[in-house]
């Protein structure tokens, strides 16, 4: 019955994949409540993404920036304090008249921190609730953020590159998408699926079947890994 049920899963894993392995176009970039630029930011002015998603390497989700994050480049030192919080004054970008689209929805972001509100920021990369991304473990593996989010430091406004269905997820962790040298090298050497393998080859397992189908397997795909 153990035998049944496992094949069961087995087949209903491969449907599953197939079907969302299906053309995918990525969306326009939703209407955001300030036009905050990732190619001026992480492309012109190269701040790095942990700069401003700072628990990516920490914890399941990236994390949104706070609205004091923000402050702290675009107005002055002695008014990013909460107790001086109404007296702040947007420093930059300074735009000589004030009526460019930088200076409107940089003075978007003060009106935000004066009031205390946090920004409405309109959610882009969303998976299903019954499956699960931790961002640490992958960042930790050595994936680069453009990887899954593709090249937002050239995005005037980010949108969903990668179509984050389950196909796309077993891609990848079946060695099938392709990933620098850099990637490559240091998710090898750091997946506890890889240690496995090579842990049963040195000690004379045999590990025929685990690698027959997918020699460049970079993690495991069972269901638990995604769905627990």
């Amino acid at each position: 019955m153990t035998k049944v049920l496992r094949i069961a899963a087995m087949a209903l894993l491969s449907m599953a994949a197939a079907a969302s392995c299906r053309d995918y176009s990525p969306p326009d970039a939703p209407k955001q409540p300030i036009a905050f630029y990732h190619n001026v930011h992480a492309g012109d002015n190269k701040i790095p993404c942990m700069y401003c998603h700072y628990t990516a390497d920490r914890s399941v989700d990236a994390g949104i920036p706070s609205v004091q994050l923000c402050v702290g480049c675009h107005v002055p030192a002695s008014s990013a304090p909460t107790s001086l919080r109404g007296q702040a004054q947007l420093a930059f970008p300074k735009v000589k008249g004030n009526d460019s689209t930088w200076y409107n929805e940089g003075q978007k972001l003060v009106d935000y921190w004066r009031r205390g509100e946090g920004i409405p920021w309109v959610r882009i990369h969303k998976i299903p609730e019954h499956a699960k991304f931790p961002h640490y473990s992958h960042v930790n593996a050595g994936l680069q953020c453009q990887t899954c989010h593709g090249k937002v430091e050239e995005m005037k406004e980010v949108f969903q590159a990668s179509s984050l269905r389950m196909g796309w997820c077993i891609d990848c962790h079946r060695g099938e998408t392709p990933l620098s040298a850099a990637e490559e090298a240091s998710v090898k050497a750091r997946s506890s699926f890889v240690r496995k393998v090579n842990a049963m080859r040195e000690s004379g397992g045999d590990v025929r079947g685990l690698t027959a189908t997918y020699p460049n397997q970079r993690a495991s795909t069972d269901c638990v890994v995604c769905h627990y």
